[in-house]
């Protein structure tokens, strides 16, 4: 056992984090070892406290003939979308974890990444030397995301430029996190269902084509929402003085509000004590006064103890745990607390002993002092969402308006692969790291009023045949009835390439802004030349969605670092 902490005054510019050499050992043994394997390889990253960019990204490419090619080629002309369902058993958390992909040209799935990530830019001309032209065969891409939930990266980085900072150096810019973040107007499925969209754009005289997939789920109100038993888990240490009580507080009010009779609530905190404040509390309804006062008579002392605080909280979860409710447990701290290896296995443990649990890390208090080593990897062993919340208006939003998306499930494991006509080839992004984590993997989920968005970059060897059809086919597990399901649309490519969707067009512009970020704290000299591709992107998303509250705040980010 060792102990992890990361000390704030020894801050410094972002540095790699090391390539994990075991990691190929992860695909052996038991799923518990394989989970054990896992945490040791997130924990040696941990370790070094880094803040560069993690291995939380893996798509993989093959020329080999789609699976579906027969079902693309007799496709409608429109958007055509088919359900299959397979007999429910057990989650079968292989789904997603790309066992059967092959990358062309790259190593595979089991081997450590690259000693040295290529050069941000000249994305194209590295495809161009490794991949041959092929106009015969059908390509087959899998596309995958570490995390559907995970949302930290764009707030802090959006507080901490809006707060004056000079650079980014303590956060790491993840840019599917900007996709989770941000909302998409695709359309909601059924319940035990989703929807899936894909889109496509190319310019001419552009070398690339934007494709996004959208995957939506059923549209929830907080009032259909099943019951919730509830355990918040909060870090009273000292550290957490001024701000970060502040907004745990503001956190635990915010939830306290979106509460209703029938869900219940405990409450415990992190120290050798293990307090508990509230056990199984039946809720009377919003802003139960009971809840209220715990809140504001909470007192700030001493070190955390995450260990005594995750036991307590998993014993109380355990207690209160319906199959037919949501059971859930969220910690909350400003990330100074000390981890250990024991306190990730127990949350993995506790995750495999009890699936239905799921645990969140919300983060609180200042940018420059937050660090998301702590709370992303407890999300990460618990299967939950990381956010951070630094402001009050942040944690009403989060659990307010969008409670069900922050803290509920509709489903899991999902897996999204896109059949091409030949002659498409992927552009895959130079900063992502492509280790395929089977943990997070298999299980990937998302809530009701939500979407997952996967935009890519594509370039093309020959010249389009408008017929040929683009094919996505989505496999995922119901959440509430373990059911594994697939859902497939084919679209011809004049029909993608006629419309001009709004939801693409933020989707380049979020892209943009992501990169951006990422010059600014990598490379602030090349910030210009990325902050106008991002102004461009923006642009044009503005002139599709005039009205779109997201945008503006991009917009305002970038406005700020044009300042700079």
């Amino acid at each position: 056992m060792f102990s992890l902490r990361c000390s704030r005054a020894a801050r410094h510019p972002a540095a790699p984090l090391p390539a994990p050499r075991s990691f190929a050992t992860i695909f052996l043994g038991s799923p518990s070892a394989s989970l054990t394997v896992t945490l040791a390889v997130t924990l040696t990253g941990l370790v070094g406290c880094s803040s560069a960019g993690d291995s939380y990204q893996f798509e993989t490419q093959s020329t080999g003939a789609a699976t579906d090619a027969g079902a693309s080629a007799s496709a409608g002309d429109s958007n055509q979308s088919t359900t299959a369902v397979s007999s429910a058993g057990s989650d079968p958390g292989s789904v997603s974890d790309g066992s059967d992909d092959t990358t062309s040209g790259g190593t595979g799935m089991g081997e450590p990444p690259p000693e040295e990530e290529p050069e941000l830019g000249d994305m194209v001309a590295q495809q161009e030397d490794t991949l041959a032209c092929d106009e015969v065969t059908p390509v087959s891409i899998g596309l995958r995301t570490q995390d559907a939930a995970a949302t930290v990266s764009p707030t802090l980085a959006r507080d901490a430029a809006l707060s004056g900072w000079l650079s980014l150096s303590g956060i790491r810019i993840r840019p599917w996190e900007f996709f989770n973040y941000y909302s998409f107007d695709y359309p909601p499925a059924e319940p035990g269902l989703v929807t899936v969209t894909p889109q496509l754009s190319y310019e001419p005289g552009d070398e690339l084509w934007q494709l996004q997939v959208g995957v939506a789920t059923e549209a929830m109100p907080a009032e259909k929402r099943p019951p919730l038993h509830l355990t918040l888990a909060l870090d009273n240490s000292n550290s957490m003085a001024g701000k970060a009580q502040d907004l745990l507080r503001a956190t635990g009010k915010a939830i306290a509000g979106s509460l209703r009779a029938g869900d219940t609530l405990s409450i415990v905190t992190w120290n050798a004590k293990t307090a508990t404040l509230l056990e199984l509390h039946p809720v009377s309804g919003p802003d139960d006064p009971i809840i209220l006062d715990k809140l504001d008579q909470l007192e700030i002392g001493g070190s955390a103890e995450l260990y005594s605080g995750l036991m307590s909280a998993y014993k109380l979860a355990t207690a209160a745990y319906d199959p037919a409710h949501w059971n859930r447990v969220v910690l909350v701290s400003d990330g100074g607390a000390t981890a250990t290896e024991t306190d990730l296995i127990v949350i993995a443990e506790q995750a495999d002993k009890q699936p239905g649990i799921y645990l969140s890390g919300v983060g609180v208090g200042d940018p420059s002092n937050y660090r998301s080593d702590l709370m992303d990897a407890a999300a990460h062993a618990g299967r939950g969402a990381s956010l951070f919340v630094g402001s009050v208006e942040e944690a009403d939003k989060r659990f307010g308006p969008q409670f069900v998306r922050t803290l509920g499930a509709a489903v899991r494991s999902i897996d999204v692969h896109i059949d091409l006509p030949p002659g498409f080839q992927l552009v895959s992004d130079p900063t992502a790291d492509k280790l395929n984590d089977p943990l997070q993997a298999g299980s990937l989920r998302l809530a009701p009023n939500a979407s997952l968005v996967m935009h890519r970059s594509l370039t093309r060897c020959n010249p389009v045949d408008p017929a040929a059809k683009l094919l996505v086919r989505v496999s995922f597990v119901d959440e509430a009835t373990g059911e594994l399901k697939e859902v497939k649309s084919a679209v011809k490519l004049e029909t993608l390439l006629a419309e001009q969707p709004g939801a693409l067009a933020k989707g380049a512009a979020v892209q943009a802004y992501a990169s951006a970020l990422q010059r600014w704290q990598i490379s602030p000299a090349d910030l210009a030349v990325a902050l106008q591709a991002a102004l461009e992107r923006l642009a044009a998303a503005q002139s599709l969605l005039p009205n779109d509250v997201e945008l503006g705040e991009i917009a305002t980010v970038l406005g700020v670092l044009g300042q700079g």
